[in-house]
């Protein structure tokens, strides 16, 4: 308090959160009125909580100018800022005592942080905040959100590790209606999850959204929230709640209260490059999307498998097939996403009782079954009205409506809700008739009376005598590589994986003999299909489509149909658009080369950095991407990379979790003696080391060169060929230099521009 008493002395007056008059009030409405009577608001963010975090949110949203202070003399607790994100992102400033305090209050210029004020999103009006780990109740809400047929888009823990301070005031200044949960003490990860619920529902607040917060149970909340929080305890009370927030939303439609920014919007303001995750951009994706030979190929049908690596587009080819396929009304286009956790479950129920050669057909006939159920619901779901006015399709509707409520199958929900119901009654059905007997071995029959209500072939030809009268069926499955276990794949896992390509196929066959044209393809990422063709048989039958970036321009062309979308100019050369948004060089260097080099050639990576560069010009006013703001974007998108990357390494060789952190202020270029000695300081199994060399080589972590020439090469150098790299490595082994790529420098604390003997 000495500080702001010392500042008080002065004509300007600071009004500290101690002098509010809250005794006997809610204290949110004390703290919401003192914010917006001032025009600047300082917090300080030493030790992290709800109340501070809620309230820079709000006052961000306010549209109020923000200050952020730091003790850096005090140890930072748990959970870390830079684990948050958020704080990083706005930019804060340090302080030792109570004089340096006075100091940055007097001297430090405060901004208004208003992102780039987006129209409202009339297309996908929902923001909201997902939890990291899909229970039956995370799932439950979202189903109920998409039930209430909204269009939403969310923040995923999964898909991007912190979350940015800039993109959230983005989504939620776009959107009508914001969600998020507020997750119990005994959950992983709660202080994390809540914090960024505290800001993203401080913004909602600030811009006067409807709000809905979800709590499950009693587990105490927050002060500032006991008057927002809508407590549940089972499905009911989350179907309620969901109902009262989407009338909230449609009233908000009505009422059409968009947030208006203060001052002249910028180019970069008006510049929206799009999100990084394709789900968030679903509904306007179609108006710059780059159609590679990739794209086309999965649309004539050519491929089965979609296989790259995480941020390499798949889930965008997923969507644009989906959307292209179904708008034509004779086709039946299945879109789903039978996500890792969901699978965990059925691991756990019932694969664990049953002997190996019986697993593959069980799981198998698991696969197809669900299929062809989901199969027979979409088509009931999409002709409920058409077989009505269509002679040629009422009677045979009628028929595969009839067989189909035979199996007694959830309708309600969406897939995930479906298949986990499936899973239980298939667990019910096994102890009823095995207990809790393991090493089981299962006969066809016995099989096929766990699965079915009724006779199965009766449903499969009501639905082939239906799919006759249709052009083409698609099969699409994303995501199933997705929310696996943090100690990495097991066997049982990739069997799973097998086996509904095995189902695919069949499916496939089946229908082909009947002259139906069914097109099943799979999306999956590319460290995870080596390790399923390495570890299973009947290796690649399927055509795939391996997703890769080697061409710079290629991105280019991404980034220039994204800025040609969003602010509606005529097409021009990247080159001309570039330079009225950037400067032209950093250190240097040509600044899109600079930060193409930086985002390991994935376009998701390309699109975080450009976002966070931009996020700092437009919080700073800046005209153009400055200099300074190219440096401060790229620190912080280094630490979301860094976290990205560990967690990819997990999913496939959990023994080198963490393994990336090991190279904290090492030195930039390593030749192979210190490299291992590296890594065998902390690989705890002997013989990892080689193995986890190669996996820092395929996700461009580390790269080589020859000492006697400067020039780097990645893995994406020699178009993703690791044999390739491996014999560079191997032919000029007595002069290679292993590099650290400089994506990872800020966040490693790895010095810059030093010389290095080798």
């Amino acid at each position: 308090m000495s500080a702001v008493q010392k500042y008080n002395g002065l004509d300007q007056k600071i009004r500290s959160w101690k002098e509010l008059d809250i005794v006997g009030a809610f204290i949110i409405s004390s703290i919401q009125d003192a914010i917006n009577q001032e025009d600047s608001f300082v917090a300080d963010i030493t030790a992290l909580n709800f109340n501070v975090t809620y309230e820079v949110g709000y006052a961000i949203g306010k549209g109020k100018k923000v200050l952020l202070v730091k003790n850096k003399a005090i140890i930072e607790m748990d959970p870390k800022i830079a684990e948050v994100g958020i704080f990083d992102t706005i930019g804060y400033l340090e302080y030792n005592n109570s004089d340096e305090l006075y100091k940055v209050l007097l001297h430090s210029k405060t901004n208004a942080l208003r992102g780039d004020a987006p129209k409202l999103n009339n297309k996908a009006p929902l923001y909201i905040l997902e939890q990291k780990f899909k229970t039956d109740y995370a799932t439950r809400i979202t189903s109920r959100i998409k039930k209430a047929r909204y269009i939403y888009r969310s923040f995923d823990p999964n898909e991007t590790p912190r979350l940015s301070a800039n993109d959230a005031i983005n989504q939620v200044s776009q959107s009508y209606g914001v969600l998020v949960s507020l997750l119990s003490k005994e959950t992983t990860d709660h202080k994390i999850h809540n914090l960024r619920a505290a800001f993203i529902l401080g913004l909602a607040h600030g811009m006067e959204k409807a709000v809905c917060v979800l709590q499950h149970g009693d587990d105490p909340v927050p002060i500032d929230y006991r008057d927002f929080v809508n407590v549940y305890y089972n499905f009911d009370d989350i179907d309620t709640i969901v109902a009262e927030f989407a009338a909230k939303v449609v009233e908000a439609f009505q009422d059409g209260h968009s947030y208006e920014t203060s001052r002249d919007t910028t180019i970069l303001q008006k510049l929206d490059f799009g999100s990084s995750s394709a789900e968030n951009e679903m509904k306007t994706l179609q108006g710059y999307y780059l159609k590679t030979d990739a794209f086309n190929r999965a649309l004539r049908g050519e491929v089965q498998l979609v296989v790259g690596r995480k941020g390499s587009g798949k889930s965008a080819i997923f969507l644009q097939i989906r959307d292209k396929e179904r708008s034509k009304s004779k086709n039946i286009v299945l879109d789903l996403k039978p996500e890792g956790y969901k699978l965990i479950k059925f691991k756990e129920q019932i694969l664990q009782y049953l002997q190996e050669g019986t697993l593959s057909h069980t799981i198998t006939a698991f696969w197809e079954y669900i299929l062809l159920l989901e199969i027979c619901h979409r088509v009931i779901e999409n002709d409920k009205s058409r077989h009505k006015i269509d002679t040629n399709l009422f009677e045979p509707y009628r028929a595969l409506a009839e067989s189909y409520k035979k199996e007694h199958y959830l309708t309600e929900g969406d897939f995930s809700e479906r298949m986990s119901k499936l899973m239980d009654n298939l667990t019910s059905s096994y102890k009823i008739k095995f207990g809790q007997s393991t090493n089981i071995r299962l006969s066809i029959p016995e099989i096929t009376n766990l699965l079915h209500k009724s006779d199965i072939s009766a449903l499969r030809n009501d639905l082939v005598n239906y799919l006759k009268h249709k052009d083409k069926v698609w099969l699409l499955l994303d995501n199933i590589d997705k929310g696996w276990p943090s100690s990495g794949l097991q066997h049982e896992d990739f069997l799973i994986m097998r086996t509904l390509i095995d189902a695919l196929r069949n499916i496939q066959r089946s229908l082909s003999k009947e002259r139906i044209d069914l097109y099943p393809i799979l999306f999956l990422r590319n460290d995870v299909y080596e390790l399923l063709v390495e570890k299973t048989s009947d290796r690649q039958k399927e055509a795939k489509e391996l997703i890769d970036w080697v061409d710079p321009d290629l991105l280019r062309e991404i980034l220039r149909l994204r800025i040609v979308s969003s602010l509606e100019i005529e097409t021009d050369t990247f080159e001309n658009i570039w330079r009225k948004i950037c400067v032209s060089h950093y250190k240097g260097e040509e600044t899109s080369q600079y930060l193409i080099e930086r985002s390991l050639m994935r376009p998701r990576f390309l699109i975080n950095i450009i976002n966070q560069c931009k996020g700092f010009a437009v919080n700073l006013n800046h005209i153009k991407i400055e200099a300074d703001d190219i440096e401060k974007g790229f620190r912080s998108y280094s630490t979301d990379l860094l976290t990205d990357i560990n967690y990819e390494i997990r999913d496939v060789l959990p023994e080198a979790e963490n393994i990336l952190y090991t190279f904290i202020a090492s030195e930039p270029e390593l030749s192979e003696n210190k490299l291992t000695n590296l890594l065998e300081e902390v690989v705890p199994p002997q013989g990892l080391t080689a193995k986890v060399v190669d996996l820092l080589l395929w996700h461009g972590f580390l790269g080589v060169k020859r000492i006697s020439d400067d020039t780097p090469h990645y893995i994406y150098n020699f178009n993703y060929n690791m044999p390739l790299l491996k014999g560079f490595i191997h032919k000029f082994k007595r002069e290679i230099v292993y590099i650290i790529n400089p994506s990872f420098w800020p966040s490693l604390l790895i010095e810059q521009g030093k010389k290095y003997q080798y």
